[in-house]
């Protein structure tokens, strides 16, 4: 399984799915209120991607919110091979959920690192961001962890 990084709007990509960190206070179409650290999945919509894998993050002091980020990550990699996708794309948990970008991004790409042994049919998996700072936060978080 290859990680990207990109600079990009989330919704311009083309892939399978894409990964929405959602909160647990609003429901998720159909599904009502879901779990932190669970994920469910909706139709693309209009956008690009067949699929929009919704994954229930936690607020910043929710408390102990690195596993409950780490859970809802993993949640949405396993809907992502449940569907037998190659591909997924996932931005930043907004800042209004309370992260630090930097300790966002480490608990994100530690979590797809740590998938991939599980990873069959999912090949990609794309983290990107709109803003300069943001990608070289992430460049960075990747550089140390891959090290």
């Amino acid at each position: 399984m290859e990680i990207e990084l990109l600079r990009a709007d989330v919704s311009s990509l083309k892939v399978d799915a894409i990964i929405n960190p959602a909160s647990a206070s609003k429901p998720v179409a159909e599904f009502g209120s879901v779990p932190v650290g669970h994920a469910v999945v909706t139709s693309g919509g209009n956008v690009l991607c067949k699929f929009v894998i919704h994954a229930i993050v936690p607020r910043f002091g929710d408390g102990d919110e690195d596993a409950k980020l780490r859970n809802a990550v993993w949640a949405a990699l396993k809907r992502a091979e449940e569907l037998a996708i190659a591909s997924v794309a996932m931005p930043p948990v907004p800042a209004v959920f309370g992260f630090d970008a930097g300790r966002c991004w480490r608990v994100l790409v530690s979590t797809a690192l740590d998938f991939r042994p599980h990873a069959r049919s999912l090949q990609r998996v794309v983290f990107c961001t709109f803003s300069e700072q943001n990608h070289c936060e992430l460049q960075r978080v990747l550089e140390e962890l891959i090290a």
